[in-house]
């Protein structure tokens, strides 16, 4: 028996997948989470991953009803426009993408803002009448919808919650190793990091924040954050977080949780999974 519906929505021209509790309580509120796939994926591929956290919640004691909305990133799935600038660097020229370091920035920052775009608009289209009270938002994401998540966090003050998964904070240091696979250096002179995507992700990444302080200066100050990482992942290393994520101040108010499973690549697991769902019912949907 399924333990969610499943609902289709337009929302301003964005295509979205609505997910809700068949124990759905009209008296509760609602806390809406977004969650996006990885690269080169579509937002179906998360249902095998919505399913098991909506069983999990059945019959659970819960003070807010949990909404999950999906939808593909840009360029992908049913926004597809060109299959290449989803595409990495190769020694096969005629499979390399040059544009690799500038399409994965754009487009998990893109994403970022579909997401306050859906939090600004999506309440009307699913409660015209007002009839349900939206608690909070969060943000879930898997590898490419990892960094968006990240990037949402730092950028959005009314996400609240965050679940970056097999996903990366700092972009420069992550995309920097990868490049230096292929001979590629961060060199403003080059074709590969202009000079104008260099300072935007200077000036906007989640390492450019105060997110060391320890006040409201900092974005992620009192948020609630899982951060679920593989510890042998060899396309998101964990080293290229691990500074940013210890280092990461979310204050007294806050909740900071870091799980890096051992032997683990690139990858979402069933271990993963669960302790997605306990978060969840232990941290986020309870009052």
């Amino acid at each position: 028996m399924a333990s969610f519906s499943k609902d289709l929505l337009n929302v301003g021209g964005l295509p979205v997948q609505v997910y809700s509790s068949i124990e759905s309580d009209a008296s509760k509120p609602v806390f809406i989470l977004f969650f996006l796939h990885g690269r080169m994926g579509k937002a179906d591929n998360l249902e095998p991953f919505i399913m098991p956290i909506y069983q999990d919640l059945v019959g659970s004691a819960l003070d807010q009803d949990l909404v999950v909305v999906t939808f593909d990133h840009r360029n992908h799935g049913g926004r597809s426009v060109d299959d290449k600038a989803n595409q990495g660097w190769d020694e096969d020229e005629s499979r390399s993408n040059d544009r690799h370091g500038i399409d994965m920035f754009a487009i998990q920052d893109g994403s970022a803002r579909d997401v306050s775009f859906l939090i600004d608009y999506i309440p009307a289209y699913l409660y015209p009448e007002s009839e349900r009270k939206i608690s909070g938002w969060g943000l879930a994401g898997v590898s490419l919808g990892g960094h968006s998540t990240w990037t949402a966090l730092a950028k959005d003050p009314r996400i609240q919650v965050g679940i970056p998964i097999i996903g990366c904070p700092d972009y420069l240091t992550l995309i920097s190793k990868r490049a230096a696979k292929f001979g590629i250096s961060l060199d403003s002179s080059s074709k590969y990091f202009p000079e104008s995507l260099l300072t935007l992700i200077r000036k906007e990444a989640p390492p450019s924040t105060p997110y060391l302080m320890e006040d409201v200066s900092n974005p992620f100050f009192g948020k609630k954050i899982l951060v679920l990482s593989g510890g042998a992942d060899p396309l998101v290393p964990w080293d290229a977080s691990q500074s940013f994520v210890e280092k990461l101040a979310v204050g007294p108010l806050g909740y900071k949780k870091v799980v890096v499973q051992p032997n683990t690549g690139h990858t979402v697991t069933p271990e993963m999974v669960k302790e997605f769902s306990e978060f969840l019912k232990g941290v986020v949907l309870k009052t």
